[in-house]
């Protein structure tokens, strides 16, 4: 059965919304920011800033959505209050508060009524995030979706051998067929750019929906980070498609790109919309050739062994993508 999809998505960045009983969002926008804050009690993750909040439900309205994976989401609690209040209820939410010590977890929002039958799971409790899976049922093509926040680059060895579990696993995980992977998996995959972990993923029959309309790898960008070195904006987000699946249309929303630091702590998330349309049942996109695929044969097997072979003091560290606005 053909199926025309409106797919995004989105690392909202520390997303909570935490509160103490159902306000309207005219209430919710009225209440002083301390009693705003003060309704959740964590020092660490305050709630979200409420402009930022509307600028994200502003965003989904304004595309309208058939599913948005969502990424850093503080909880059902969260998402189901972002629903209520900021988009009218419009969507079901999909969230399973597992393996996160961070309490941040991977959610989606599915149209309400656009899927019916559909399933949610949490697939793999050895993520750092959960990993979920939706299965659309007829009304959206019989595709299965995953949404994936994989291990970042922070911690001990920059996160890297928990990294190449966590891409094994997917890769395991995901059907060859009827299938999207999307999400921020926090490294480059970008074929003849891509780093070493993730190879064995690359190796899949996908292909990014930013690849597949032919935008050059230079204009991808879906994270802006400012450090001592200036500033790093690269593609740490994507949407995947299995062969089987056609993408029609696909691009980055992308609005004021900050200079500098104060700018970037402006907008509602250091990430942006990665957004597709799709067909499932449709031609694909598998027969093209991925641009750089040769650079990444067999170079799997001999990152492990030296992987293994070395001191963690020794081990190799991914190389970052930079690229200056």
């Amino acid at each position: 059965m053909e199926s025309e999809l409106h797919l995004a998505a989105f690392n909202a960045e520390n997303f909570y919304l935490l509160l103490d009983r159902d306000f309207s969002r005219e209430e919710l926008e009225a209440l002083p920011e301390a009693e705003y804050q003060g309704m959740n009690a964590s020092i660490f993750n305050r709630n979200k800033d409420r402009g930022a909040v509307a600028e994200i439900a502003r965003t989904i309205l304004d595309e309208d959505f058939d599913l948005v994976g969502l990424c850093e989401v503080g909880g059902m609690e969260s998402l189901s209050a972002f629903n209520r209040i900021y988009l009218g209820g419009r969507y079901e939410c999909y969230l399973h508060e597992t393996s996160s010590n961070r309490g941040i977890y991977v959610g989606a929002l599915a149209k309400r009524g656009r899927f019916p039958g559909s399933r949610a799971a949490n697939l793999g409790t050895s993520f750092s995030r959960n990993l979920l899976r939706l299965d659309l049922g007829p009304g959206g093509g019989d595709l299965a979706v995953l949404i994936v926040h994989l291990k970042s680059q922070y911690g001990p060895e920059r996160g890297l051998e928990r990294r190449i579990r966590e891409v094994e696993a997917l890769r395991d995980l995901a059907p060859r067929r009827g299938c999207i992977v999307m999400g921020d998996f926090n490294g480059i995959l970008i074929p003849g750019e891509a780093q070493f972990e993730y190879e064995s993923f690359l190796e899949l029959p996908f292909r990014d929906v930013l690849e597949a309309v032919g935008i050059p790898p230079d204009a991808r960008r879906t994270h802006y980070h400012f450090g001592p070195r200036g500033p790093n904006f690269a593609q740490l987000d994507y949407i995947f498609c299995s062969a089987d699946v056609e993408v029609l249309e696909a691009s980055v929303i992308e609005r004021e790109i900050p200079l500098n630091k104060a700018q970037r702590a402006l907008l509602p998330s250091d990430h942006l919309f990665i957004r597709a349309r799709v067909r499932a049942g449709g031609s694909g996109t598998g027969d093209r050739p991925r641009a750089g695929s040769s650079l990444l044969r067999g170079s799997w097997a001999r990152a492990l062994e030296l992987l293994g072979r070395l001191s963690p003091a020794g081990r190799p560290r991914p190389k970052p993508r930079l690229r200056r606005p």
